[in-house]
């Protein structure tokens, strides 16, 4: 029986163990998988915004491409024409050669066409179409082949994306009008874009292994896509039946699917993960955990049939060594019988703990009361004398009250830092608290007065702050008070206390406004000269603390308001803090002293610093530089020698302007003035703001400007 307790205490701490381990690795495989699934999605949009940023990137070289192109001067007058005459065939030829250059400099256009609405007719780099061909040409053949010309040749965009899907085929155009008379385009530059140049681009960008991406346009067609075809065919026929979600079954396998508009041409990307890469890559957690429990198995059973026999060995001679208890019986096993001897001991322990403490408490009242009927030197006793009976933790803080009668137990007061005795000398009831610190005394004896005021005895306080010695007279000047309070009548009243001497607030305010005007000499010497002035002798401390408390309550009424305001009002809290553990008067003035020049120091008048002269090499260099291409706030601050973060914290600080905003709006009246002086192009204006990107110039210019650069150029 002995030996299965034992037995079976290990069994089942093991199989909590085994089960906590289970447990751990079961987690730490779910953990896994969760976190490479975040990865995976974390991968995926970031492959998605790469997409976004080809493609727009693309588009941009196309936009410019188209931009520049209706800008020529040959197209732009001849466009404007309204009957061509044959003369101008040479104009038509010129016009061809400038068709070729966006097709050929670019992969993603398949080819660029230039219609113009007087003639009727639409060039190429070799060809010229009528109308009617040029829409079969870019719808194909149907009925609603003009009407659909009609529409995208009447489109008042500047530079649009569109895509036609006919036959099952889709076919993406960038259309872009050129010079206007009323509302109607004179010309368009229709370019159609290579949906296999599309495809390398996102297939550039998608290469994380075993993800399939889509590229859809507005209306749900399949533009482009890179990874399994099968896969892809499947995914749209679910997106035109509106069955997308983030998690999908195809083929009889699980995927994540993330969606992103993009906002440039209101296509959507559609990227799908596969699930079984996750959980492959997460599985080995779980294979490497099942090795290691087994192994931790094994190890465990053999273990726990070593320990049985190791333990029980110690565990019957710690039995056999108890004495024979009461409390141990024949049939308990060996964890009980010891139990059981322990709970013996800790009853015998107990009842000596509360004899000894019994002891020490009488002790320390017989003690007390000699000392307070008798000169003793408590200091003649040894330390482990003074250290038993506990009277070293007293400390010289103490409060003495004379009661007019006795029988209150105020043990249940469970009074903190705090020793309580109550005492009978010369046969007066007295009540004597003790304590290391000053404030946990006045909180104390605030809490004996309201019980004794509640249970209706009377008393006589006094507060006294003396060493051992002057414990005796002490007592003997609240014994003549209490005689004297009870020989006056009662109609006599409570006799009036003499006034107490304080510095003036005159005073007080005379030194806080040396101190905060940062002459700390004269602060320091006119306190000292009050406390020498004022009182005929030296204050003893309890006074000394209270005068000084007078100064800092003036000085932090009278901190000036700012920035260190709630730092010098800290530091003053701090200091009063300090002098209430003061031990000397030296002490007390040298904290004060302290005090007085660390804070004459925070508001002494500095001299005049070069900031205006900072600001001004900031302005030059913006100045200098503001038409770079490469130029911005950190190229800004390291030609200036200067951090990113000081350099807009300052600027801001001194012109209520952000240093960026201040850039921009440089750049965005520098192109305007290009623009009204000189009659450049948007795409020129741009480039010698220092604009690398029409896209970016375009933008800023709206916003600061309230208007595109095209309208305020055609203006």
């Amino acid at each position: 029986m002995k030996k299965r307790s034992v037995l079976y205490t290990w069994v089942i701490e093991f199989s909590i163990l085994l089960i906590l381990m289970a447990t751990m690795c079961v987690t730490l495989t779910l953990s896994a998988r969760k976190k490479l699934l975040d990865e995976y999605t974390e991968i995926t949009i970031q492959q998605q915004e790469k997409i976004e940023t080809a493609l727009n990137n693309s588009m941009s070289q196309i936009k410019t491409d188209a931009i520049n192109l209706a800008c020529n001067n040959v197209i732009r007058s001849f466009s404007l024409l309204s009957t061509p005459m044959p003369s101008d065939n040479y104009t038509f030829y010129t016009i061809q050669s400038l068709l070729a250059a966006p097709g050929s400099t670019h992969s993603a256009v398949s080819e660029t066409y230039i219609y113009f609405r007087n003639l009727k007719k639409a060039l190429t780099s070799k060809t010229v179409y009528e109308k009617e061909t040029l829409a079969a040409i870019l719808f194909g053949p149907g009925g609603e082949v003009e009407k659909r010309f009609d529409s995208l040749r009447t489109t008042s965009s500047l530079f649009r994306v569109i895509s036609d899907s006919t036959n099952g085929r889709t076919q993406v155009m960038a259309v872009t009008s050129i010079p206007t008379q009323g509302r109607s385009p004179t010309a368009l530059i229709i370019q159609v874009l290579d949906p296999q140049a599309l495809g390398e681009i996102v297939a550039g960008q998608a290469t994380m292994e075993g993800t399939t991406t889509l590229l859809m346009d507005s209306s749900g067609q399949l533009l482009c896509e890179s990874g399994n075809p099968a896969l892809a065919g499947q995914l749209m026929q679910m997106a035109a039946e509106k069955r997308l979600e983030s998690h999908v079954g195809l083929g009889n396998k699980s995927y994540y699917l993330l969606q992103k508009q993009l906002e440039e041409e209101n296509w959507t990307l559609i990227t799908l993960v596969p699930v079984s890469a996750i959980t492959r890559k997460s599985s080995w957690v779980w294979q490497q955990s099942m090795v290691f429990l087994m192994v931790f198995l094994a190890v465990g059973i053999v273990a726990a049939a070593s320990m049985v026999q190791l333990n029980y060995q110690p565990l019957r001679e710690l039995t056999r060594s108890l004495p024979t208890k009461s409390d141990c019986v024949e049939d308990q096993n060996e964890y009980q019988q010891i139990d059981g001897a322990f709970q013996a001991y800790r009853r015998d322990l107990e009842r000596m703990r509360i004899f000894q403490e019994n002891q020490r408490v009488s002790l320390q009242k017989e003690l007390m009361q000699n000392l307070l009927e008798h000169d003793i030197d408590v200091s003649a006793f040894s330390g482990d004398v003074a250290s038993w009976i506990r009277i070293n933790t007293w400390g010289e803080w103490f409060v003495l009250l004379l009661l007019k009668e006795e029988g209150l137990d105020f043990s249940e007061l469970g009074l903190d830092n705090v020793m309580l005795l109550h005492v009978q000398p010369h046969g007066i009831p007295t009540l004597c608290l003790f304590a290391k610190e000053e404030e946990p005394l006045r909180q104390s004896l605030g809490t004996v007065e309201e019980y004794l005021q509640e249970n209706g005895v009377d008393y006589f306080a006094g507060s006294v702050r003396c060493g051992w010695k002057q414990i005796h007279p002490a007592f003997l000047s609240l014994c003549e008070r209490s005689e004297i309070a009870q020989e006056q009548p009662e109609w006599s009243g409570t006799p009036t206390p003499s006034p107490a001497q304080r510095i003036t607030v005159a005073q007080g305010s005379e030194i806080a406004r040396l101190t905060f005007s940062g002459n700390a000499e004269e602060a320091i010497r006119a306190l000292h000269h009050t406390l020498q002035t004022n009182f005929s002798s030296s204050p003893d401390m309890f006074l000394l603390r209270m005068l000084l408390t007078d100064v800092l309550v003036t000085m932090f009424n009278a901190v000036p308001s700012g920035e260190q305001g709630t730092e010098v009002q800290q530091a003053i809290v701090a200091t009063s803090r300090a002098l209430q553990k003061a031990m000397t008067h030296a002490e007390a003035e040298e904290q004060m002293d302290t005090l007085i020049g660390a804070v004459a120091v925070k508001y002494t008048s500095s001299a005049e610093t070069d900031q205006p002269e900072l600001l001004s090499r900031i302005l030059q260099c913006v100045q200098d530089h503001f038409c770079e291409h490469d130029f911005n706030v950190s190229r800004a601050a390291d030609l200036l020698g200067l951090s990113v973060a000081y350099l807009s914290k300052y600027f801001k600080q001194q012109t209520g302007v952000n240093l960026l905003n201040y850039l921009n709006s440089l750049r965005i009246d520098y192109a305007k003035k290009l623009m009204d002086e000189e009659q450049i192009t948007v795409a020129e204006a741009a480039d010698r703001a220092g604009y690398e990107s029409a896209n970016t110039f375009i933008r800023l210019f709206k916003k600061y400007a309230g208007d595109t650069p095209g309208n305020y150029n055609k203006h």
